[in-house]
């Protein structure tokens, strides 16, 4: 079974029910914000990355994946 889904559009819905900003995740992930703002238009990110950056903005992984399907 595969499961699509749109890691950028997640993150940056995540990011805004979060209300934290590409600069405050960079931060909080001890990367650049350069990094972050990739991410926020990349289509696909490994499993571990998913459950990272969840982590970092108080959201299930499951939950922050299906952020990019509304």
């Amino acid at each position: 079974m595969t499961c699509r889904f749109n890691f950028g559009k997640s993150l940056r819905l995540a990011q805004i029910k979060a209300g934290v900003s590409s600069t405050e995740l960079a931060s909080r992930l001890d990367i650049t914000k350069q990094q972050v703002s990739q991410w926020r238009y990349r289509q696909d990110a490994k499993l571990s990355l998913v459950e990272k950056v969840s982590g970092h903005l108080n959201i299930s992984p499951v939950h922050f994946l299906e952020l990019s399907d509304d």
